[in-house]
């Protein structure tokens, strides 16, 4: 408001004095100040070529160089859509796409459709089956057999993982002895002398309680473990070796 009165002001000096002395030095100023004028007053609102509503600035989307897009966002999301339902819509139903799964179409959503015997192999074999033999019989991606195995709320065997682990441990420990591989910590080498355990070191009552019941949980979690050491009960046998 300050700097258009200023400006008004300037304009009537210059227009009083225009009159006299120098109309052509004045003429060019007086129209710099006018084009400084309809810049100070910018406009808030456009009209939609497509509707023809008069909206607020904030309706129509911004162009990539800046500038306001003609059309208002109403108009152009209506467009948008016209468009893919003319040129790319895709009949909804059950159809395989290019890599031979079963994609659903609905709308204009696109997911994987699971039938009643996917979903049942699911559930039959997720807990003693690898995810990568899953993506083989499925036919969908490893992050889908994931997804939908947590939707069900289904898990792995702990029994079979442990299993699982302990003959990848013995195939590596073989391969290791086959390729003559050796370990690059040797018998003598210390890791972290400074946090590492010394001889003599008195542990804590705390530290000590803390260890322990870490360890009865541990075992009781873990019932298979105690059967690979040989134990009859992870809560008896072990427990009873544990001194506390």
């Amino acid at each position: 408001m300050l700097g258009l009165l200023y400006h008004h002001a300037i304009l009537q000096v210059l227009i009083h004095t225009a009159t006299f002395n120098a109309p052509i030095f004045t003429n060019a100023i007086l129209k710099n100040l006018m084009m400084k004028n309809k810049t100070v007053t910018k406009k808030r609102k456009k009209v939609c070529p497509c509707c023809g509503r008069k909206l607020w600035l904030r309706d129509f989307y911004r162009n990539s160089d800046g500038s306001v897009s003609s059309w208002c966002k109403d108009c152009t999301k209506r467009n948008k859509k016209e468009w893919y339902q003319k040129n790319r819509k895709v009949p909804d139903g059950i159809r395989h796409d290019s890599s031979g799964r079963l994609i659903e179409h609905k709308g204009l959503s696109r997911k994987i459709f699971w039938s009643k015997q996917m979903l049942d192999d699911l559930r039959r074999l997720y807990a003693t089956a690898k995810n990568e033999d899953l993506v083989d019989i499925l036919g969908v991606s490893q992050r889908t057999v994931i997804r939908k195995a947590r939707e069900l709320g289904l898990q792995k065997d702990p029994l079979w993982q442990h299993g699982n682990t302990m003959r990848h441990l013995k195939m590596m420990q073989l391969e290791n002895k086959l390729y003559g591989i050796k370990s690059p910590f040797k018998k003598g080498m210390h890791y972290s002398p400074d946090t590492e355990f010394k001889p003599g070191h008195q542990e804590s009552p705390e530290v000590k309680t803390r260890r322990i019941a870490s360890v009865k949980e541990w075992y009781r979690k873990h019932p298979f473990a105690a059967k690979e050491r040989g134990l009859k009960s992870s809560e008896t046998k072990w427990l009873k070796r544990v001194k506390v």
